[in-house]
């Protein structure tokens, strides 16, 4: 993650160098991108890149970081019910083909770039990035629902947020496998999975009234 320097930016500059960096990712392929091409898009003698960055891996990290915060506070602040039918039947999409986050065209198209970076790249942005930073909010939607009903009685909640937690970055390794790159079948199996995960953690008379529940709203 960036050095303390950074974050000792103000907001503006640090947004700045956010976006350059983003839109240098998105348009180009991770293998492809020279630290050059990273000094010259942020417009930043490579002194002053590394007084705030370790490489470019860093960087990406950071901008991973970013959206991966924004998609939390903003889910963390919807209602219950809302929560619940995302985190059930919609983990990796969107629910009734309705927008379910925040993020803007921009940084959706960084999320995609997951399906393309180096391999040793995607592990250390799941270990330094993703890896606990869903942790607390679906531990939280998970004591939500079992307050709510939802839960069968008997489901450790460390386990299964560790669980869900790992669930995209394993996702991303089965697409990356067997060569997966249609976004309409990514996100059938990706809702696949999370619906078959729901069901073993939901009493069963809760499922079948959220799935109920689901079919109307879809009419």
């Amino acid at each position: 993650m960036p050095k303390h320097s950074f974050f000792r930016l103000d907001e503006a500059r640090r947004e700045e160098i956010s976006n350059s960096a983003m839109h240098l990712f998105v348009d180009h392929l991770y293998e492809d991108i020279t630290m050059k091409m990273v000094f010259d898009r942020l417009s930043m003698h490579p002194g002053t890149f590394y007084r705030y960055f370790e490489d470019k891996d860093d960087l990406y990290c950071l901008l991973i970081r970013n959206v991966s915060q924004k998609r939390a506070a903003y889910f963390k602040n919807n209602n219950g019910d809302f929560l619940n039918r995302f985190f059930l039947t919609s983990l990796f999409g969107n629910a009734n083909e309705m927008v379910t986050e925040p993020l803007n065209e921009l940084e959706i198209k960084l999320t995609e770039t997951f399906l393309k970076i180096p391999e040793n790249v995607l592990l250390k942005v799941y270990l330094n990035v993703l890896k606990g930073e869903s942790f607390p909010l679906i531990k939280d939607i998970l004591r939500r629902m079992r307050v709510d009903g939802y839960l069968r009685p008997d489901l450790d909640d460390d386990l299964i947020s560790f669980m869900f937690e790992s669930m995209q970055f394993n996702l991303v390794m089965f697409f990356r496998e067997f060569d997966i790159k249609d976004a309409t079948l990514q996100h059938k199996i990706s809702k696949y999975f999370a619906d078959f995960m729901g069901h073993g953690l939901l009493e069963d008379h809760k499922y079948a009234e959220m799935v109920s529940d689901l079919k109307k709203a879809k009419e």
